[in-house]
């Protein structure tokens, strides 16, 4: 279990390794004080919505041989369960907290690499962490950049984050150079 959770934060997380969501990390350092609803509804949907797709391609598609439909299954019950949340947030908060992408990518990679159940919850859990933890390292660079205030960067500041996001990716994925392992040497 450990190791699903580092491997899916760290390692080969969704941000650094897929790509998910790093555009949307970018405009969400700007504020990262209006998160907190945001974040609780893309855990639930994510959750929840991962959980009642794999119960169906569990039990009613993988029997009929149809398990080819799993996308467009997770597509309806991503957005029946999104509009829900949506619905509830809107009512009891007066706020809007639409997402879309970020969150039903996560779940497509969820299904796509779990076994059962608990590695649904799991991986989604981990993947949407691995997220999280992205947000405030941008928003620390971004401050720095801020801080040095060179007027030709501010410009590009979104540029210049997305360098430090690739710097990051070929940072985590130094180790996984094949002559840097030991197995190889022998």
């Amino acid at each position: 279990m450990i190791y699903t959770i580092l491997y899916y934060v760290f390692f080969a997380s969704a941000v650094m390794l897929y790509g998910i969501g790093m555009n949307r990390a970018i405009v969400l350092c700007d504020s990262i004080h209006r998160l907190l609803i945001p974040v609780i509804k893309t855990v639930l949907s994510v959750l929840l919505s991962s959980i009642f797709t794999w119960i169906i391609l569990k039990h009613l598609l993988t029997p009929l041989g149809i398990i080819e439909l799993y996308p467009f299954v997770a597509v309806i019950i991503f957005v029946v369960v999104s509009v829900f949340l949506e619905l509830m947030i809107r009512i009891s908060t007066k706020k809007v907290s639409s997402e879309f992408i970020v969150s039903f990518l996560i779940v497509i990679l969820t299904i796509n690499e779990s076994l059962n159940l608990f590695d649904v919850i799991i991986i989604s859990l981990s993947c949407i962490v691995s997220f999280l933890i992205l947000i405030p390292l941008l928003y620390s660079i971004k401050n720095r950049v801020d801080l040095v205030g060179n007027l030709r960067v501010h410009g590009n500041i979104r540029s210049l984050l997305l360098v430090s996001l690739a710097v990051l990716v070929c940072a985590l994925a130094a180790g996984n150079i094949s002559w840097l392992n030991p197995g190889v040497i022998k």
